[in-house]
């Protein structure tokens, strides 16, 4: 009865601590993810399409979930395919606030453009308010020479 009461004892001081670090990465964790969820998918079917005039074509599917609150005009580019014709029905793609929306596109290419079948290119998505992401990504295509 004679010993003095500790009134900061150790877990007095790490819970508190603990708990305020879990919030704090909780809360920058929200505050610094991207305004979109941006997923490139190989389109359905062949894996690439022989066209008339002899280039070479691959079908994308682009899906974007839009995470903000407000509606988003998403543009498609692509970059490293500067012979190339990007074909896309809806370009910019409008996605509402929380919605998810696919659309396909098409990446037309001679057929030089491919070494052993493939072709790296960057898939570009803008939006108003700075939202700005590239997306690596491999067309395929004829894997023999050009006759």
């Amino acid at each position: 009865a004679g010993k003095p009461k500790h009134l900061l004892r150790p877990r007095v001081v790490i819970y508190p601590v603990a708990l305020a670090l879990v919030v704090s990465a909780l809360v920058y964790a929200l505050g610094t993810r991207p305004s979109a969820d941006v997923t490139l998918l190989r389109g359905a079917g062949e894996p690439f399409r022989i066209e008339t005039d002899g280039r070479v074509g691959n079908q994308l599917r682009i899906r974007v979930a839009n995470r903000s609150r407000s509606e988003h005009a998403y543009g498609i580019t692509i970059l490293g395919a500067e012979a190339g014709q990007l074909i896309a029905p809806e370009n910019p793609l409008v996605v509402g606030p929380g919605e998810l929306r696919t659309t396909s596109v098409f990446v037309l290419l001679p057929r030089d453009a491919f070494t052993a079948g493939r072709r790296d290119i960057t898939v570009r998505i803008t939006a108003s308010g700075g939202y700005v992401e590239n997306f690596s990504y491999n067309l395929l295509g004829p894997a023999e020479s050009v006759p």
